[in-house]
């Protein structure tokens, strides 16, 4: 609460002494730093990249005209400046030969725009090609149900490498996506959303003026069907339930060894980098790290820990530190990664409070999950003997298979009776806006139907309402949390009395709740403002 209350004045104070003006290029050249080192670069076959001076390309794709650089909601960007790579390629030393769109944003396939963009990639020598997930693909406050990018700019991409094998594909995306496409495409280097800088650095990693250092810090599996979470979501009528437990990303696809594209960690660089002589200590793992290289470059080295056989089901590896380093050519460091009070613990759920295993524990270090380039034992004293799980009670936990993990294995997880998750007629203050599809009053039924038209009204015109999704996907006792005072629980109560048909009993009760919160509102105030 104390460390909660400082930041709060903190920002409160530095608000009040906000200066009227700043360094709007400085800020700019900040905004371009952070793309350029976000950047992973996923694939380089024969060394495409960087491209050599005076390469002719062509630069195709929407993106490049109109940059994904931004998320919806929380993730959206006041931009004081926008880069695009239509308008800044010309400042590089390359050969533009001409820039083409290719591709309808919103998925609509356009074969006009398909066969110019054809027409130059059969032109140059390489391609460099923008796309990824548009704006209605992922949002706040929507669910995505595949894991697939639109189909036209699939179909453009695979019709250019029939004509040009050559193709470099700069991805913009929030989230992971499937790659069954990835071999029609030489290089491919992933932005993310890449911020209003992101073009310029995009550039800058392509052509060689900065060498990638970015690494995924998340898995790209080869398809959805290979989730984790693939068989319990979306969930059934009220319940989500999440039988996964802990393995979730690389903790599930490494310890049940499942095959993926791109491995947690994983980024590729234009030099090489080798790792040697570990040594480790109560503090930390020490090991020394070199550019063997031409390039000057930065890695991100990884420390995972693992224990086998242990009391204690775990992922066959977690991360528990990582150092980017930049090093110059042939450069050597000594690098340092330490240990906390996180690295070896555990949450008890019998004893209540984190513990940790005594025992054998293997430190590795690599360059990505799939990686490990040096390894170590180290012995780790234990802080109990109870231990929260039974090992013969929870087979698929202690082998990490949870692909089908059955009701008695995950009440044992629980340590409680699963509940019910069946629909039983009746909304209730959990439930969600969006289901008063089900509501026994026509008038709240009605409100569901012009809201589910507004939004499908924004989603048909390319952009999603965010105001419009908040309150469709939103519960009813949030109602209560974002009305600042105005509406109480008690309120939200009676305003779910009606929406299951009660008009006049919700509506008495929602009425005395009111008067009953502004009296409540009233004494608070009087209370606080010390009057």
């Amino acid at each position: 609460m104390d460390r909660l209350l400082v930041a709060v004045l903190t920002l409160t104070g530095g608000q009040e002494e906000k200066p009227s003006e700043f360094d709007k290029e400085a800020h700019h050249a900040l905004a371009k730093k952070a793309a350029a080192q976000s950047a992973v670069l996923l694939k380089n076959q024969e060394d495409i990249l960087p491209l050599k001076p005076g390469t002719h390309v062509a630069l195709i794709g929407d993106f490049a005209f109109e940059p994904r650089y931004q998320g919806a909601g929380s993730s959206m960007v006041n931009t004081i400046k926008l880069d695009k790579m239509s308008e800044l390629i010309g400042g590089y030393d390359l050969t533009v030969v001409g820039m083409a769109r290719g591709y309808k944003r919103d998925g609509e396939v356009d074969t006009v725009l398909e066969k110019e963009a054809v027409d130059l990639a059969q032109s140059v020598d390489v391609v460099l090609y923008c796309f990824g997930l548009d704006e209605l693909s992922e949002s706040e406050g929507v669910d995505r149900t595949h894991m697939r990018i639109p189909q036209n700019q699939i179909t453009l991409l695979e019709a250019m490498a029939r004509v040009n094998e050559n193709i470099v594909g700069i991805l913009s995306a929030g989230a992971v996506v499937e790659m069954p496409w990835h071999t029609s495409l030489k290089a491919l280097l992933h932005g993310y959303l890449y911020g209003q800088a992101g073009a310029g650095a995009m550039l800058d990693i392509i052509t060689g003026k900065v060498n990638p250092s970015g690494r995924l810090n998340e898995t790209y599996p080869v398809r959805y069907e290979d989730t984790p979470a693939f068989k319990y979501f979306p969930s059934e009528e009220r319940n989500s339930e999440y039988r996964e437990a802990l393995y979730v990303g690389y903790r599930y696809y490494d310890t049940a060894k499942v095959r993926v594209l791109y491995p947690f960690g994983f980024g590729l660089s234009y030099t090489e980098f080798q790792y040697r002589d570990l040594t480790v200590n109560p503090e930390g793992a020490e090991f020394t790290l070199t550019n063997t290289g031409n390039r000057d470059g930065a890695e991100v080295a990884q420390l995972y820990i693992g224990m086998k056989d242990g009391k204690v089901f775990r992922p066959a590896k977690e991360l528990k530190g990582f150092q980017k380093v930049f090093l110059k050519a042939g450069e050597s460091r000594r690098v340092h990664i330490p240990f906390d009070d996180k690295t070896f613990r555990y949450w008890n759920v019998r004893t209540d409070q984190w513990e940790t295993e005594g025992g054998t524990y293997t430190i590795m270090i690599g360059a990505s999950r799939l990686d490990i380039r040096l390894r170590t034992e180290t012995e780790i004293e234990g802080t109990t003997d109870t231990y929260p799980y039974y090992t013969n009670r929870m087979p698929s936990y202690y082998s990490g298979l949870i692909g089908q993990v059955e009701d008695q294995e995950f009440q044992e997880l629980l340590g409680y009776p699963i509940p019910s998750g069946k629909w039983n007629g009746d909304l209730t203050v959990n439930d969600a806006i969006c289901q008063m599809y089900y509501a026994k009053s026509p008038a709240a039924r009605f409100v569901y139907k012009k809201l589910t038209q507004m939004k499908k009204k924004s989603e048909d015109a390319g952009k999603p309402d965010l105001n419009i999704l908040f309150i469709y996907n939103m519960p009813f006792r949030a109602i209560a949390k974002m009305t600042g005072g105005m509406v109480s629980m008690e309120m939200v109560e009676g305003i779910v009395t009606m929406v299951n048909g009660h008009l006049f009993r919700g509506l008495g009760h929602t009425i005395a709740g009111f008067f009953r919160n502004q009296r409540q509102n009233r004494k608070y105030v009087k209370r606080i403002s010390g009057k």
